[in-house]
């Protein structure tokens, strides 16, 4: 499995050098701006307001200098306007959609992602290919154990010749999951979360069930969600699981560790990606960062004719490399830091999440991670944390604890409140709670 030619599910593809695949990325992007102009209401309202029409993109150069982005906000403010569940993104007849999924409104309110698996834009494709470097091969089983996503992911699994094992994505499924896992023997899964970690591990502890055997026929398990704590690193590690991150490209497309776990691989003939200064304002300030460097992830589709996302904004602040990686991929990879939304300024000090992360975990009693920052704003004078913790211990005591291990760490003396674990697990979709809220 181990020889080059192995790893690739679409070599020609996978490792076309770049200014080959620049040149199918232009193309395919001067084939989608007049599509996406003349069904788009989103697209041409925006388009005609800053002056400029797809017949005036004529490179990748004149895209990057003139089509204005979008965000979140932008197809929310569409949707309510006019009263449009897609936001002013839909660029096919509603009769010929085969899906209807959501966003898991994480950081805001779900936002609806309509889908025609006839015209699925490539998406399941690109992930054929991780799975197929990650060792997937016709005949395996594959886990499927999804949340939200865009397109019918156990199509993946078909395009590579295996079958898929579904299961709804909840710790309440685990015993099921441990039962059916040694009947077939899957060699792959997709996804856990932090919270099904931490139902396993409650499940080791109440069954005593041996999770290193359980997890024995795994060649991977897809990480996804948010980043992985240290304590659940530990478990991952001692249970022998061959573990691989898994993040979104933007909401383009998805972004996956290959066999180096040397960043994320993106597939470049579906999506485009851009990485900017955060602080950019429009196109015309819109600063590249420089290889190698950490900036804000703008992603645009380039085979999705159905629900293109065109300079979305994606909120991610991510470090993003266009050179080739020791797998011999020519595809950019991502390491995801943190969401650009997600900062709060404290007396002018930036926190972000993964800075909170490890301090709380660090302890017995909150060593699940659970906590969100809690802000009315970006700019505030005290950082204020919720806190799970689990068992019962003195409040009072654990909450100076936590206090003095988030200072230790962030450099800054936080006020706690602490809530049950179950408590924060009911605030977010199965696979992540928010990380910020407003009170």
């Amino acid at each position: 499995m181990d020889a080059s030619q192995d790893r690739y599910f679409e070599p020609e593809i996978e490792t076309l050098p770049r200014s080959e695949l620049e040149a199918r990325q232009e193309q395919l992007l001067l084939e989608l701006l007049p599509h996406a102009y003349e069904r788009s209401p989103l697209y041409r309202e925006l388009w005609s307001a800053a002056g400029v029409h797809p017949r005036e993109i004529r490179s990748l150069a004149d895209f990057r200098a003139r089509i204005p982005f979008i965000d979140k906000d932008a197809i929310r403010a569409h949707r309510d306007r006019h009263g449009d569940p897609y936001g002013g993104l839909l660029c096919a007849d509603p009769s010929e959609l085969t899906a209807i999924h959501s966003t898991s409104g994480t950081t805001g309110d779900p936002t609806l992602v309509p889908e025609s698996w006839r015209a699925s834009g490539g998406s399941s494709a690109g992930i054929a290919r991780d799975f197929w470097e990650l060792g997937v091969r016709p005949g395996d089983r594959v886990v499927v154990c999804m949340f939200t996503f865009r397109g019918p992911i156990y199509t993946m699994p078909h395009a590579l010749g295996a079958v898929p094992l579904i299961f709804e994505h909840s710790p309440l499924e685990l015993p099921r999951w441990v039962e059916l896992v040694r009947r077939y023997r899957p060699t792959a899964m997709y996804t856990v979360s932090g919270p099904l970690l931490l139902g396993l591990a409650e499940l080791e502890r109440e069954s005593g069930v041996d999770l290193r055997e359980v997890f024995s026929s795994f060649r991977a398990v897809i990480f996804a969600g948010e980043p992985l704590g240290a304590r659940a690193r530990e478990n991952v590690l001692r249970w022998q699981v061959p573990l691989y991150e898994h993040s979104s490209a933007g909401d383009v497309g998805a972004a996956f560790e290959c066999r180096e776990r040397d960043g994320m691989h993106v597939h470049e003939d579906i999506g485009y990606y851009e990485c900017i200064e955060p602080g950019a304002r429009g196109p015309e300030d819109a600063t590249p960062v420089p290889d190698g460097s950490v900036g804000e992830l703008v992603a645009t589709s380039l085979t999705n004719r159905v629900f293109p996302m065109i300079r979305y904004r994606s909120d991610d602040l991510d470090r993003v490399t266009r050179a080739r990686c020791g797998c011999g991929r020519t595809h950019a990879r991502l390491w995801t830091l943190g969401r650009k939304g997600d900062e709060v300024r404290v007396a002018g000090r930036s926190v972000l999440p993964r800075d909170v992360w490890q301090a709380v975990e660090a302890l017995d009693e909150t060593s699940a991670g659970l906590f969100q920052i809690i802000r009315r704003a970006r700019d505030v004078e005290r950082l204020r944390l919720r806190v799970g913790y689990a068992g019962e211990p003195q409040l009072a005591e654990l909450a100076e604890r936590v206090a003095a291990s988030v200072a230790k760490s962030v450099g800054v003396e936080p006020e706690v409140l602490l809530v049950p674990n179950a408590e924060l697990l009911a605030l977010g979709p199965p696979h992540k709670i928010p990380r910020v809220a407003k009170q």
